[in-house]
């Protein structure tokens, strides 16, 4: 057992420290408080209850809430596109400014982006959202990572102007990034020509040919989502931060399905993903056993860390109870907490919309709802029926900890007898 702990521990910290995937989840995590503002504006926008929808219209709130989500959640390509840079050069330490280095991913990415030109005298021109957005998310991704390499590669090699050293610092800088910001410019203006001479068009519908719609293959596989939680539960039971391992590969695979709903919702389209990386939530782990132990548990032990992890843990901070009860390496709830828990979530969220029980993820919530109450997340993301299902799932979910609740505490109620009689 050891010589397998030790190995997925090694395998584990391996994917966790991979450059490529540090580098994108730093941008996501700077980008929080847009998805988060995008998303409470889209889901706002998009509540279908006529007579809410007519309030939004007579006071003038609903063009509010559609230019908030249009210039938050959708463009988020834009933004991505400078963080990305921005989190290369942080994390490679390239640059003393990593705000010029972001800049000039946003300029490069504006560059690719294909746009109408005008054909009269002040005619305005026209550039397509669309790219801008969630179809636009892998490519300012390539970008960004294809910028921040060639300040890499100018650094590496002396590529820049030198200035005296009597010139002033903050100028001096300037001068020492004119090298790669005048490269990755050019470079990517000749992509841009050169793609739109081909069948794709553009560079945009290259990479979302051959790579975004792969990806979303594989992201919309509700078997693939499902392992992917299973593993994700099974490395924190061996004490591997689950979520830094699993959770950029999520946020990788599903966040442009998760905008796509989310766009769709507000503008009061049908929903196009059945399957966007999201489920009902029963919390983020250890809150169905917390309350199964304060209703069943009798130890001492038991209900006193019980009673502490509660409220962390409605609040998706698991710690307290992971590494108290201990849940790690616990063998009594390996079944409930690692298979039984995620396949409930996941297949059952997904059996629901099979039948028209509930209907397709909204995407509001999407990867933010950690840290919020179970529910709050369910009716981000599927409305009133996601907040009733989402009860019954965790109803659910909590009695199945039950028998491994009550095998446990047995355990330490005859540890407990086993110290009073000493």
């Amino acid at each position: 057992m050891t010589k397998f702990i030790n190995g997925l521990t090694a395998i584990s910290e391996k994917i966790a420290k991979n450059t490529l995937l540090q580098i994108i989840t730093g941008a996501f995590m700077l980008m929080l408080p847009i998805t988060m503002t995008g998303g409470f504006a889209g889901l706002f926008n998009g509540i279908s209850y006529e007579p809410y929808q007519n309030f939004l219209t007579s006071f003038g709130i609903k063009p509010v809430l559609s230019v908030i989500y249009q210039w938050t959640s959708g463009t988020i390509g834009l933004y991505l596109a400078f963080l990305v840079a921005y989190s290369f050069a942080q994390k490679k330490d390239i640059f003393s400014s990593k705000i010029i280095v972001g800049i000039t991913s946003f300029v490069c990415f504006l560059i690719i982006t294909p746009y109408t030109v005008p054909t009269e005298p002040f005619a305005p021109s026209s550039l397509p959202l669309n790219w801008l957005g969630a179809s636009g998310m892998f490519t300012a991704i390539v970008v960004a990572l294809v910028v921040g390499l060639i300040f890499a590669l100018c650094k590496k090699y002396h590529l820049g102007i030198k200035l005296p050293e009597q010139v002033p610092a903050y100028i001096a800088e300037q001068f020492t990034a004119l090298i790669p910001v005048v490269l990755s410019t050019v470079v990517f203006g000749i992509i841009s020509c050169s793609f739109a001479a081909t069948s794709f068009g553009s560079f945009h519908q290259f990479i979302y040919t051959v790579i975004g719609t792969p990806l979303n293959a594989l992201g919309s596989n509700i078997w693939g989502f499902w392992i992917l939680q299973i593993t994700l539960y099974g490395l924190w039971f061996f004490g591997i931060h689950g979520g830094m391992t699993v959770g950029p590969i999520i946020m990788t695979l599903f966040m442009q399905l998760q905008l796509e709903n989310l766009t769709a919702y507000q503008a009061g389209n049908p929903l196009p993903h059945m399957v966007i990386g999201d489920a009902l939530s029963f919390g983020t782990g250890s809150l169905p056993l917390l309350v199964a132990i304060l209703i069943f548990a009798k130890s001492k032990a038991n209900r006193s860390i019980g009673k502490l992890s509660l409220v962390p843990a409605i609040f998706g901070v698991d710690e307290p109870a992971y590494f108290g009860i201990p849940m790690i390496l616990n063998p009594i709830f390996f079944i409930p907490w690692v298979l039984i828990a995620p396949t409930l979530s996941v297949l059952g969220t997904h059996l629901l919309k099979v039948v028209g029980l509930l209907g397709y993820s909204t995407g509001s919530g999407g990867q933010n709802t950690a840290s919020l109450p179970f529910f709050v997340g369910n009716m981000m993301n599927y409305g009133l029926q996601g907040l009733i299902w989402g009860f019954v799932l965790f109803v659910i979910v909590t009695v199945a900890y039950i028998p491994f609740v009550k095998a446990y505490d047995k355990q330490k109620l005859d540890e407990e007898s086993l110290e009073s009689t000493k």
